[in-house]
């Protein structure tokens, strides 16, 4: 018969001889750890895997570390020797930019001078200054006489009459006024209103002034009565004639001032011829000559 160890209750059981064994009571289960931290499994994955987060980060610091230590250096390098003047950046012109070279102007020819006149016809001023409308020289006549004319003193007769024509007359009533100073010789004058006047159809004046390259301005202050007065202008250098008419019917005088510009091609003059071409009246129909400037 088998051997009862034990019986439901864990009574002792008899041996196989019969005796008599005590009971022993089984240990329990040892529960599981809650904190694995002792665990020596656990221990060796927990250190190797902090080995591989540690080595990492210890090369990325020692990167930053070397990098901050290279620009320590580079800037103490740069405190001590500052960089030279950097040279301004190099622009290349675009096409559009790009200049065209253009031909040398060639010097201009010289212009040859012509044989030019130009007047303008206009009424006379209420006072004439004859020294300033006539800076080289200047002419009046009829003040002191029929015969006489008065000029500038030191004009150099820059303006010359030529042989005077007859039947002439001296005419007080003209409506305009002269003044001079400097003249020769009536020194000063003013409120002259004296001029020579000529009588019958082609009687009348011819005068002259100097000519030449530059550009020469010569004023004439005529007048004409009951009649029909011809300006003539010519220069001995050659070119056109240039003329003017003025026509006055009736009594009284009708006055004109001519601005007359003029340059010839060399050394010469202008002859300037002022007659009656047309005489109205029996009394004495024709020209007036008052003054003439020249600058």
């Amino acid at each position: 018969m088998p051997d009862q160890t034990s019986g439901p209750d864990h009574t002792p059981a008899h041996s196989r001889r019969g005796e008599l064994v005590p009971y022993r009571r089984p240990e329990p289960p040892r529960p599981e750890p809650r904190h694995r931290w002792w665990n020596k499994e656990w221990w060796h994955k927990g250190q190797h895997g902090w080995q591989e987060h540690v080595a990492p980060a210890a090369v990325i610091l020692l990167g930053v570390l070397a990098v901050v230590a290279f620009g320590l250096v580079v800037r103490a390098h740069t405190a001590d020797n500052p960089d030279p003047a950097v040279a301004p950046p190099i622009v290349v012109p675009t096409a559009a930019q790009v200049p065209i070279p253009l031909p040398s102007a060639s010097p201009s020819p010289s212009v040859r001078p012509v044989n030019s006149i130009i007047f303008e016809r206009g009424s006379v001023p209420e006072v004439v200054n004859l020294p300033a409308e006539g800076t080289s020289d200047w002419v009046h006549w009829g003040e002191q006489g029929k015969y006489a004319l008065e000029r500038k003193e030191d004009g150099g007769f820059a303006i010359l009459e030529g042989t005077p024509g007859s039947p002439r007359t001296r005419d007080d009533a003209g409506p305009d006024r002269y003044r001079w100073t400097g003249g020769s010789p009536l020194g000063t004058a003013k409120n002259v209103t004296s001029g020579i006047r000529l009588c019958g159809a082609g009687d009348g004046f011819t005068l002259s002034a100097p000519a030449g390259t530059v550009i020469s301005t010569l004023k004439l202050y005529v007048g004409v009565g009951a009649g029909q007065g011809l300006l003539q202008m010519e220069l001995s250098t050659g070119g056109e004639v240039v003329t003017d008419r003025i026509t006055h019917r009736g009594s009284g005088i009708t006055t004109a001032s001519y601005t007359v510009n003029y340059r010839a091609t060399g050394t010469g003059k202008i002859s300037v011829k002022w007659i009656t071409e047309e005489s109205y009246g029996e009394d004495c129909g024709g020209v007036v000559l008052y003054a003439a400037a020249l600058s």
